[in-house]
């Protein structure tokens, strides 16, 4: 079975015969008149009433077209002015709210390349924190600080934060979109959760020798895509969403769910998948981060896949004899990077329990039509326990003879933030494998192996601890500083029971982090990973716009979870790539400036934990 949608670019369609080519822009036509006698027996003063005539008759004309054009450009001009503000400080576009949006929402979109719409009680609440629940009023906080807003509508014109795109997926090759009554709705789900990536063999920076990712890994997607010369892959980015259970409809009265034209479906069609996309990069048009080709992750079937024997899938073939591939539960996939290598992280609850992290390579295929599959061997499943949201450590930064450079010394696991608790993660037959087959990409970085400790179990600093967990699935390497990069969260409260706000958690923010080695021994095992520094929590601004509302709550969305990050161009005044889930339903993505990151995240005193900069926040 091919689980592979072909290649669409349209913003709103998978389908390009459905694509609108056309322009709403509007060009008058001007057309001239000219007027001959050509009589010549007409008399002096006929010929000149004539010219009277005519003379009047221009000036009428010209007239009329200066006064069109006049109230024309003014019109054009007035509506530019709407749609962007100018910042006299900074010179750059501030895109804001278009200007049709003072009518209020009278009916939602079914247009699922666009962000959905949801009730206000989908909302955190920070557009009303006099009205908190007490499970948020009288928590504690970062700093004592209330969770500020990112990507706000409000913005200072600095262009240190994009708005948002929605992260577009095709779910027609397994369900449709109209119900019984010939009624349109969104899909069940529109892919949650996504985790995106750059492609670039080397995102950081280009002034240096240095690898992430092996383009013989990845080329067939380029084959696959047919790119033109104006489209590289380096430039490109790939992203893995979850389409599982989902929460979009969570809460909604039937009439809810009917205004906002959700799906009627209380489960994934053809069970759970992960899909993996690529994407366009953002061009400061508004058309950012498009996707241009999905296919859904499969399973190659080359092993025994589970953890008991109640509960795996044996080896299995096809009729021409090579192992069986299926679309399989990888459920919050998120990516990252490893001798060259893309992964992806991710759990499967009913065949390795909830405790187990399983990480794979993800293989890349060219097929038939003209797009690609990936997919993970069951060979190669690597298991990780037992932390919360694991980030993979695949490279670091090292000084050697005064100099900064990425190296890998193995992959590691950041399976606690407080206290921070980094484990070596055993890689088995799979080790020797993945040196064998990757070119020794930097001579003198990859000969560089360093002794260190295996942590087993959560370090535990203290008789306390804070809820704080990690979330992305790729700790970044920041070589100005000698750090990792990642985002932890906070759901408050911190059980996960179902509750009327969700099924799970609920309430979420998010906080930036670094950890960095500490210590001056000559081996890396003398140096353990510790807390560097650490930002006050955020929300992302929901795009949400509710029924009989015009324009979107300056709020959080009640359930957000930051599942990807990553860096492009230098770590010092680059840009961060910031993708996240919202209400268990769709995915957005945003860049923002990394001095804008550096100036939120703030050093901790040397010994300090998370929980130790916890306190509620002080009532005036």
């Amino acid at each position: 079975m091919n689980h592979s949608v072909a290649i669409y670019r349209g913003k709103n369609s998978s389908d390009s015969s459905n694509e609108s080519t056309g322009s709403n822009k509007y060009h008058p036509s001007l057309r001239s008149i000219s007027e001959q006698t050509t009589t010549a027996t007409v008399a002096a003063k006929r010929k000149q009433s004539v010219r009277i005539r005519s003379v009047i008759l221009l000036t009428f004309l010209l007239s009329t077209v200066c006064g069109s054009f006049y109230l024309s450009f003014g019109a054009i001009f007035d509506i530019v002015m709407q749609q962007q503000q100018i910042d006299d400080n900074h010179k750059r576009t501030v895109p804001f709210v278009p200007p049709n949006s003072g009518a209020k929402k009278t009916e939602l979109n079914t247009v699922k390349c666009n962000f959905r719409s949801y009730p206000s009680s989908r909302l955190y609440g920070l557009h009303n924190i006099t009205n908190q629940p007490e499970f948020l009023s009288d928590a504690e906080y970062i700093r004592g600080q209330t969770p500020i807003i990112l990507n706000p509508i409000d913005r200072d014109g600095s262009n240190q934060q994009s708005a948002a795109a929605k992260v577009c997926l095709d779910t027609t090759s397994w369900e449709s979109l109209t119900d019984k009554d010939g009624k349109q709705r969104l899909p069940f789900t529109d892919g949650h959760n996504p985790s995106i990536a750059s492609l670039a063999s080397n995102p950081y920076s280009s002034d240096e020798q240095h690898t992430r990712l092996d383009p013989s890994g990845i080329h067939m997607i380029a084959s696959a895509l047919q790119l033109s010369t104006q489209l590289k892959l380096d430039s490109l980015y790939l992203g893995v969403s979850i389409f599982g259970g989902g929460q979009c409809k969570f809460g909604l009265t039937p009439k809810q769910v009917d205004e906002y034209r959700f799906s009627l479906y209380n489960q994934p069609l053809g069970g759970k998948r992960a899909v993996i996309n690529v994407l366009t990069p953002p061009n400061g048009s508004g058309k950012n981060f498009q996707t241009v080709a999905q296919t859904t992750l499969l399973l190659e079937k080359d092993a025994k896949y589970g953890a008991g024997p109640k509960r795996t899938l044996k080896p299995e073939k096809d009729a021409s004899g090579k192992y069986a591939r299926i679309h399989q539960e990888f459920d919050d996939p998120r990516l990252f990077f490893f001798k060259g290598r893309a992964w992806v992280l991710y759990r499967n609850g009913p065949l390795f329990g909830y405790k187990d992290q399983l990480h794979n390579p993800i293989h890349f295929e060219e097929s038939n039509n003209k797009t690609f599959v990936a997919y993970v061997r069951a060979s190669e499943t690597i298991r990780v326990c037992c932390g919360r949201n694991i980030a993979l450590i695949g490279e670091e930064v090292i000084e050697k003879d005064t100099k900064k450079m990425y190296a890998s010394s193995g992959l590691k696991a950041l399976t606690w933030v407080d206290p921070v608790t980094v484990v070596d993660v055993n890689l088995g037959h799979l080790e020797q494998e993945l040196s064998k087959n990757v070119r020794k990409l930097q001579e003198n970085v990859s000969a560089i192996v360093y002794p260190h400790a295996t942590q087993k179990h959560r370090r535990l600093g203290g008789s306390k601890q804070s809820n704080i967990h990690g979330t992305n699935g790729y700790m970044v390497p920041l070589k100005s500083t000698g750090e990792l990069l990642g985002i932890a969260h906070f759901h408050r409260p911190e059980n996960r029971k179902e509750s009327e706000y969700a099924l799970h958690g609920h309430h979420y923010t998010h906080a930036f982090f670094t950890i960095a080695r500490h210590g001056n021994g000559d081996g890396l095992n003398s140096r353990p990973f510790k807390l560097r520094r650490l930002s006050n929590e955020f929300v992302f601004r929901s795009n949400s716009i509710a029924l009989g509302e015009s324009v979107p709550f300056n709020d959080g969305d009640i359930i957000q979870f930051a599942s990807g990050l990553d860096v492009v161009g230098s770590d010092v005044n680059g840009r961060a790539i910031i993708s996240y889930g919202i209400n268990d339903c769709e995915g957005g993505v945003f860049s923002m400036s990394m001095e804008l990151i550096h100036q939120m995240l703030i050093e901790v005193a040397p010994g300090q934990e998370v929980v130790d900069l916890m306190s509620r926040i002080q009532k005036p």
